[in-house]
């Protein structure tokens, strides 16, 4: 298969996909794996494993010990990071070009060949919980953890993805070795490189490498996931020791049928629509709220998403006098876009969408990432300029249409900080639930 890089996506016998894209006017290159499996494969009693687990992935491999494993990348002057997400997990590093072969034998032996020494485990999980801790007690984080169970309830994908305290606290190194075996499979898989260099001497090495990887026994790890189920609740977190509130505001978006718009283009329209809405200090929320009104200094929208999912946000920092009067104007603004577009706002998006695309594409961890969520969200990579192409496509009827099917439904809510309790939140989203009642007339 050729994409627009161009680039080569291959697949091995056991399911595992390899992603080549070069890039000859770079110097650098990025290399990862990529697995579909995040905090949303998780129960409660598991809650919080995938992100450990990635922790413990750099403390021990079969032939090397923590220290080696960062002195042997950073000797080549390479960065290594890793994250868990609500569906992926990525281990990456970034690197010269013509260290690509290297990087990518360092990042295999951290993904198939850990041992999770248990004496790296037990300090490494009181580091993890001192991280939990933080990341509790600040009411930005919070809200956005508070956002998840507003949008999906208690399901799996409303869970943390840092997990509990209790639980960090509880995992051994045998949990460890149960999520691999279960999750960390060749059907999840996919390895991948962006930058300059040798596409065929690294395809040819990541094949060697992740050949024996163990598939699925079933193979359905390699199919999408069906959408979490909404939940569509308005949930409140007190944190005394701030002065501002914090809010976040959203709606599941999806197409209204599949077949009528492709996964691609449905999700470049929400894209849109997000950037017509709130991307910028003249789009519309930043200019009402910020400029004209002096609700709020911070205030955005965005499209928050993986590979069975995608919601529309609106995020906005205020004080607690001002919390009415900023979700006020913000149902009247969101109320106005599902009646129609503005055509400069329209213009304005799609070019804000189109640079930064093409930034993007001009970054290699930014390719090889915007690469692997292709692949993983529809089975595809779309090549740069049909992407672009389909942004300029997309009218202003078409994103219209994303904000009048957002409001069919109710929103999910979340508020944090001084004041903020479920009454409040109750009131908020009674208010943008006449939003609804409007959309049906």
């Amino acid at each position: 298969m050729t994409l627009g890089q161009p680039g080569i996506l291959r697949t091995l016998a056991n399911g595992a996909r390899l992603l080549a894209i070069p890039m000859p006017h770079v110097h650098s290159v990025s290399v990862g794996v990529f697995l579909r499996v995040g905090s949303r494969d998780e129960t409660p009693a598991t809650n919080g494993i995938g992100h450990v687990l990635e922790h413990m992935a750099f403390k021990g491999t079969a032939t090397r010990d923590v220290q080696a494993i960062n002195l042997d990348a950073e000797r080549l002057g390479a960065d290594v990071n890793a994250f868990t997400g609500k569906d992926c997990t990525g281990y990456f590093m970034n690197g010269l070009g013509r260290h690509a072969e290297q990087l990518l034998r360092m990042t295999a032996d951290i993904v198939l060949n850990g041992t999770f020494p248990e004496v790296e485990l037990q300090r490494e999980l009181e580091v993890i919980r001192q991280e939990a801790i933080e990341y509790e007690e600040d009411p930005e984080d919070g809200c956005g953890d508070l956002l998840d169970r507003a949008l999906w309830g208690d399901g799996p994908m409303g869970m943390p993805v840092i997990g509990t305290v209790t639980n960090i606290e509880g995992f051994g190194r045998q949990d460890l070795v149960r999520h691999v075996q279960r999750h960390y499979t060749a059907d999840r898989t996919v390895v991948a490189a962006a930058g300059n260099f040798d596409a065929d001497a690294w395809l040819a090495c990541a094949g060697r490498l992740f050949a024996a990887m163990p598939g699925s026994p079933d193979g359905a790890a390699s199919h999408a996931p069906a959408p979490a189920t909404y939940a569509a609740r308005a949930l409140a977190r007190r944190y005394a020791q701030v002065s501002q509130v914090f809010v976040n505001l959203a709606y599941p978006i999806a197409p209204v049928r599949q077949d009528e718009m492709a996964q691609q283009r449905w999700r470049l329209a929400a894209a849109l629509a997000a950037n017509v809405f709130g991307e910028g200090m003249s789009s519309p929320l930043v200019d009402t709220v910020r400029e004209r009104l002096g609700l709020a200094y911070t205030t955005y929208a965005m499209v928050d998403g993986g590979d069975a999912w995608a919601n529309f946000v609106v995020h906005a920092v205020t004080t607690p006098d001002k919390l009415d009067a900023l979700m006020a104007a913000t149902g009247d603004l969101l109320r106005a876009h599902a009646a129609a577009i503005d055509p400069v706002h329209l213009e304005r998006a799609k070019n804000q969408l189109i640079v930064s695309r093409v930034r993007a594409g001009e970054r290699t961890y930014a390719t090889m990432e915007q690469a692997v969520e292709e692949l993983f969200a529809s089975g595809t990579v779309t090549p740069p300029h049909e992407a672009i192409a389909t942004i300029e496509s997309i009218g202003a009827e078409e994103v219209r249409g994303v904000f009048e099917r957002m409001l069919a439904r109710a929103p999910a809510l979340a508020i944090t900080g001084k004041g903020a309790s479920a009454r409040a939140a109750g009131r908020v989203a009674d208010s943008l639930a006449g939003l609804r009642s409007v959309q049906s007339r």
